[in-house]
C-alpha cells in the first residue's frame, strides 16, 4: 500500500505557480507508477459568508470589508479567502480594484466533507 507523506522543498518549489501556498501551508505527496500527486492543506482564514441585506450599496459592502480586513491585520493576519457569486461581476471588479487575487481560475463547485 502506497504512503502518503510530506513533500519534498524541490517538490513544493516545483508545484508553486499551481497552488496557492502561504506560510500556513504543508504539502503532501503521494507516489504511484503513474508518477506523484500532491496535496496542499492549508490552515487559513476565511471570511465566507459575507451576508449583507439587498439594499446594502457596493459602499456598504467595502465599508464592512475594510473594517473586516483591519480587525484581522490588527491581530496578526497576513491574507484571508473568500468566495465571491459568479455573477456578482460588479463585487468581483471591486475586490480585485482593492487588490484581491483570484485563486481559482476556472468555476468550481465548493464541498464539504464532515469527518
Amino acid at each position: 500500500m502506497q504512503r502518503v507523506r510530506l513533500a519534498t522543498i524541490d517538490e513544493v518549489e516545483a508545484i508553486k505557480s499551481k497552488a496557492d501556498l502561504t506560510d500556513n501551508s504543508v504539502v503532501f505527496a503521494l507516489d504511484t507508477y503513474n508518477g506523484t500527486g500532491f496535496a496542499v492543506r492549508r490552515l487559513c482564514t476565511e471570511i465566507d459568508p459575507l451576508i449583507s441585506p439587498d439594499a446594502w450599496d457596493l459602499k456598504l459592502r467595502a465599508m464592512f470589508t475594510r473594517d473586516l480586513e483591519n480587525m484581522l491585520w490588527s491581530n496578526g493576519g497576513k491574507e484571508y479567502y473568500f468566495n465571491v457569486d459568479a455573477e456578482d461581476k460588479d463585487w468581483q471588479k471591486a475586490v480585485i480594484n482593492w487588490g484581491a487575487e483570484q485563486v481559482s481560475k476556472t468555476p468550481e463547485l465548493r464541498f464539504k466533507k464532515t469527518l
